[in-house]
């Protein structure tokens, strides 16, 4: 229940009490008359307070969701139930689990009995299974309770979860030894249980990246993740169903008879389940259900089942669905007959009636709508003393603005309190300025009630759209049979497997790598820090290395060279650079304040920190040159412009370059409509200009007339002179040519730089690069209402016309990508030929470029539904009112690829749908089979995003460090040119290395980890890595802590294992080269170049039983332990290695 004080001033009403009253008592329908779109909302929030359910019915999905949004705006724990939108037509594969997930979480909270849900019409059309099937698939499971586990995953698998290797996305589980992982279809984490035998010994929240815990629990309840769980009475019947239909269903029916649940069941919900239900039949006892505009919702749910209709019986009739499907939607009139309650309040903004449902009571408000003052204060200044005349309560919701609200108000005579928090109730005729947002402002005569908010006062109040997650860092590449490795040493092999060799009963794991001329190399598992999986900067294999020869050391020493070369420009460039002066921008303005209070989302922490770095660079005297990293949509426009807003402020001109006159026109309207209202020139430089036009802009802004320029290549020219240039602002440099590469260069000598990159940059990289590259990354998203809904799905003519046509009806616009430049104006045709209702265009980029500029232009601007195109919307486009793609050949596709295409839809409020399409082969081949798996794999949120987010990053490398540089990482590999690009960036900086010691540690003790403790080979090669990588005791800590969590108690082999890598890494600090241990007997090596305290190493020696120097090329150590065996040495060995650090100088 939301304690917002707003909410109970309805209370001073005495036509909402009789509302109150009526619907408590359960005496009818209510109309209630007079009510404005926010006093719908208001007092459907008000009611949420007096009753534990609200179903708040919307004509459209837009409506619902802009009430979930409004409701939570007023504090009010309000959810949507989105339209289900499984396509009806074409063999689904697989569908991400975003739009599933928030409709369970509905079912759920329902079947919890309290929930205040909006919905449109259509949704609330769509037939469900029932709630019983629903409840009954629901499990909560407590700690300290016995179950039967092999029961527990029956049931988990009936109710549509997905059994996986490693649990990362909604409705998957996994279960290792006595440890079942489970990620609840409503949760945000996913939870861990830890049996001892078949009771539950503790329960835990995990973060599903880094797989570690996170929170204690008592108890997890876990809900269904299919909408349509299957009691086995309901499994039956829909297999004997199913055997009787004509068609292609026999993996449906397969997959049904082993006891799973097939991807895009729910289209054949009928079959299952013959019995009619909805969620109204979802709602508990006592439920109200509050109908906006009953008219308006009416005729929405017979546009909705007219089109569904049309839609089926068009796929009936091409065989391309079965009949049981024109069944998914209930008729308007049984709809509006279910609405009807002795507890539905039917609200209207006019006085009007609806038959279909008679009222028993009818009710008016008297409300009014609040005016704008983003125009200026005089109107404001009225109002506020007319009300106070007439004994008005006045409360203002400023939220950041408060203090200078109060400010202004104070110096035109009108005194407020003030406070940053309202916590009680609000007071009869005061007036009250509160540092909080609200959606929006209204008023009230009859209880003498004006409510005022940022979004009258602004023009909109801020916005946050959820939770902020940063991007997941990626880990460990997993490695699978046949991959390419990396061996700093031996050079690039291909990794065939993992095999485990006992000698004297000690067991130890070893890599298997073969390189050129088919020659085998064993690489023992503490060494896999030194080996990495290979990936290059293309997709072009290289060639496998010979063991022993030279050319590997060559290709390292070529790569070291040029590292070297680039480290030490980049050191030079960045120490001149800081000895320049540039011009010291003032601190920020009111102005600059108040720019940047307008802007209408609360910023991510990244985008702060941006903001911050780009204003101490300008204020600094130094002449700025940073890059600013972010993917399309994370907000790096925002930090630009406020930056040029900023110099524009001191009088400076702001050029902003961008690569395509798209682009431009694009910057050019964001700048325009954040400027407006302040005296800042804006102007667009591009082919779009006639020639007289572009003359006039050039000299305006050589005479100071204009304030910030957006344009392409042209603001390069030699006509462009600017009166006084102060910051150059850069999108995608890499984009331009040299020849405007070499100008920006120039121009970067004196003017502040901000060059802004779309794709991302390697964490690595960008560590490496501190002190002489100035960076910014900002790395979380504004996270959408919901992440773009995809679908893996046989191609199909049905399935596009289906989506195509879907999207229009909305009012939005689709791209088709088709990625064969030669074919690509034909299959526009038969596109044109499919969807005769759709405005049709195609481009690619082989076209003449005015054409392209002017196609893409008339996409943008609404002239064409359907842009048929290749895939140069890749990078760089963003139009709000594209939310479907449809990918024709997705298997032809990288996976960084798809990432980006996907991401060019969603880009708005509304939820964004992504179909990768794939034509089924008639046999389908084990390739056919791989490409699919992949796809698949992209709708989860484990290995297909980090491959493509790995994939995007060796890009932003290759596009930061150029050309030559990229030869070198594909040479080398991606990991080991960062590794070799950090030590050369140190060097370069002046900062002493430890020189690299690789110590060979030959302990004969029983160090593996066992396939009984962990049985997956990745996740094993995995933690080999981890543990590997030990360097200190708090690593070891660290790693130990993660083993128990998720894999339980640790055997003593892979104790051992951690200790030997700790050993290890301490011996490489004290110069070790070779550490053997045999029984009675520890022997260490130094390396030639030790910097050895001679004094120390001999008292050390004489101070130690058994332990002397023996004469060899390097110094060797040895220590005799008689009757001791190997194990009890190496519980020794952490003392020793410790001692032996201290004799090196540096300590």
């Amino acid at each position: 229940m939301s304690n917002n004080p707003i909410l109970s001033v309805l209370g001073w009403s005495g036509e909402y009490q009789r509302l109150r009253d009526t619907i408590r008592d359960g005496e009818g329908a209510a109309s209630v008359f007079g009510v404005g779109e926010g006093h719908k909302i208001h007092l459907a929030a008000s009611l949420s307070r007096e009753f534990d359910c609200i179903l708040y019915v919307a004509a459209n999905e837009a409506s619902a969701v802009r009430a979930e949004e409004q409701l939570r705006g007023f504090g009010v724990d309000a959810s949507h139930f989105p339209l289900r939108e499984v396509p009806l037509s074409g063999k689904l594969f697989a569908a991400s689990q975003e739009l599933t997930s928030s409709r369970l979480k509905v079912l759920s909270r329902l079947n919890a009995g309290s929930a205040v849900v909006t919905a449109s019409a259509e949704a609330l059309m769509q037939r469900i299974a029932p709630p019983d099937a629903f409840a009954g698939g629901t499990m909560v499971l407590n700690e300290g309770e016995a179950y039967d586990i092999k029961a527990l995953l029956v049931r988990l698998l009936s109710a549509g979860y997905e059994r996986v290797e490693q649990c990362e996305g909604r409705g998957q589980f996994a279960l290792r030894g006595g440890i079942l992982d489970v990620f609840p279809a409503e949760s945000d984490l996913p939870y861990r249980l830890e049996f001892f035998d078949d009771e539950i010994d503790s329960v835990r929240t995990f973060d599903p990246v880094t797989q570690r815990s996170v929170e204690k629990q008592n108890a997890v309840r876990i809900i269904p993740a299919t909408e349509l769980p299957l009691t086995e009475i309901a499994r039956q019947r829909g297999i004997t169903a199913l055997k009787k239909k004509p068609g292609n269903m026999q993996e449906e029916l397969e997959a049904l008879q082993s006891g799973a649940t097939p991807c895009g069941l729910e289209r054949l919900t009928v079959l299952f389940y013959p019995e009619t239900h909805t969620l109204l039949s979802c709602l508990p006892k006592g439920a109200v259900i509050v109908i906006e505009e009953p008219q308006r919702v009416y005729e929405s749910a017979e546009t909705a089942f007219a089109a569904f209709s049309e839609n089926v019986a068009a796929l009936l009739e091409g065989g391309e669905a079965q009949g049981c499907e024109a069944e998914l939607y209930i008729s308007p009139a049984d709809f509006i007959k279910g609405l009807e309650t002795v507890r539905t309040v039917m609200l209207f903004s006019l006085t009007r009636s609806f038959s279909m449902i008679r009222p028993k009571a009818v009710f008016r408000f008297e409300a009014r709508a609040v005016a704008k003052y983003s125009t200026g204060m005089e109107a404001l200044h009225t109002d506020i003393i007319s009300w106070l005349r007439s004994g008005y309560t006045i409360a203002i919701y400023a939220g950041n603005h408060m203090e200078r609200l109060r400010d202004q108000l104070s110096d035109s005579g009108l005194e407020a309190a003030a406070t940053e928090k309202l916590n009680r109730d609000l007071v009869q005729k005061e007036f009250i300025i509160v540092g909080e947002s609200l959606p929006f402002g209204f008023e009230y005569p009859e209880i003498k009630l004006a409510l005022i908010t940022e979004a009258e006062l602004y023009g909109s109040a801020r916005r946050r759209t959820g939770p902020l997650r940063k991007r997941p860092q990626l880990v460990f590449s997993d490695l699978s049979v046949g991959d390419l490795v990396v061996h700093e040493t031996h050079g690039i092999g291909r990794f065939t497997g993992v095999e485990s060799l006992t000698v004297q009963n000690n067991t130890r794991d070893y890599l298997l790598l073969q390189y050129a001329g088919g020659d085998k190399l064993y690489i023992p598992t503490d060494q896999l820090d030194r080996v990495q999986k290979y990936i290059g900067a293309t997709d072009a294999e290289p060639k496998l290395s010979k063991l022993g020869g030279t050319e590997w050391q060559k290709a390292v020493s070529r790569t070291r060279e040029g590292v070297k070369a680039l480290a030490m420009d980049l050191v030079k460039l960045y120490g001149e650079r800081q000895r320049i002066k540039g011009f010291v921008f003032s601190a920020d303005t009111p102005w600059q304040r108040r720019m940047e209070e307008n802007f209408p989302y609360e910023e991510t922490p990244d985008q702060l920190t941006s903001i911050e770095e780009v204003k101490r660079d300008m204020e600094s005297g130094k002449v700025m040159d940073r890059l600013l990293c972010g993917d399309v949509g994370y907000g790096k426009t925002e930090v630009a412009l406020r930056a040029a807003f900023k110099a524009v402020m001191d009088s400076k001109q702001v050029a902003f370059l961008v690569p395509t006159t798209i682009l431009a026109q694009q910057h050019y309207s964001t700048l325009c409509s954040r400027f407006s209202g302040f005296p800042v020139t804006v102007e667009l430089l591009s082919r779009f200009k006639n020639a007289k036009e572009q003359s006039d802009i050039i000299k305006r802004i050589a005479n100071g007339r204009v304030d910030v320029v957006v344009g392409t290549h042209k603001l390069l020219s030699s006509r462009v002179k600017f009166k006084d240039l102060g910051l150059l602002i850069v999108d995608e440099e890499q984009r331009f040519g040299v020849g405007h590469k070499e100008k920006i260069k120039d121009i970067r000598r004196s003017v502040d730089v901000l060059t802004l990159t779309a794709t991302p940059i390697p964490r690595t990289l960008h560590m490496s690069m501190t002190g002489i590259r100035d960076m910014s990354v900002i790395e979380t998203p504004p996270e959408q209402r919901y992440p773009v809904q995809t679908y893996v799905v046989e191609y199909s003519d049905a399935i596009v016309r289906e989506a195509v046509l879907k999207e229009l009806g909305r009012g939005g616009q689709v791209y088709i990508v088709y990625n064969r430049v030669r074919s690509i104006e034909g299959f526009a045709s038969r596109m044109g030929e499919l969807l005769p209702e759709a405005r049709i265009a195609f481009a690619h980029g082989q076209m003449n470029e005015r054409i392209l500029e002017r196609t893409m232009l008339d996409f943008l601007n609404g002239a064409f539904d359907v842009l048929v195109c290749s895939a140069i919307i890749e990078s760089g486009m963003d139009i709000p009112n594209v939310n479907t793609i449809i990918v024709y050949d997705a298997d032809h596709f990288g996976l960084s690829q798809l990432y980006q295409l996907r991401g060019r839809v969603g880009r708005s409020t509304r939820l964004g749908y992504a179909y990768l399409t794939f034509r089924r082969d008639k046999v389908l081949t084990e390739t056919a089979e791989k490409r699919l798996t992949t796809i698949r794999e992209f709708t989860q949120f484990g290995s297909g995003f980090k491959i493509a987010m790995r994939d995007l990053e060796i890009r932003g490398a290759g596009n930061l460090l150029g050309p030559e540089q990229h030869g070198h990482m594909a040479e080398v590999g991606y990991d080991f040119y960062c590794k070799l690009m950090a030590e050369e960036v140190s060097k370069a900086k002046g900062i002493e290395e430890h020189p690299s010691v690789d110590c060979s540690v030959d302990i004969p003790v029983d160090a593996h980890i066992p396939h009984n403790y962990i049985s997956g080979e990745n996740r094993r090669l995995e933690m080999y890595k981890r543990i590997a990588s030990i360097s200190t005791t708090e690593d070891m800590f660290d790693v130990q802590e993660e083993l128990e969590d998720r894999y339980g108690d640790i055997p003593k082999s892979v104790q051992n294992l951690m200790d030997v890598a700790l050993i290890k890494a301490n011996a490489e600090l004290a110069y070790i080269t070779q550490l053997t241990v045999r029984e009675g007997e520890m022997r260490f090596t130094f390396h030639k170049n030790a910097k050895l305290n001679g004094a120390k190493l001999f008292e050390l020696c004489s101070g130690i039983k058994g332990a002397h120097l023996v004469n060899a090329e390097s110094t060797v150590l040895a220590v005799i332990r008689n009757n001791r065996d190997v194990q009890s040495l190496l519980s020794e060995l952490p003392h020793f290695v410790y001692m032996l650090m201290h004799c090196i100088d540096k300590y």
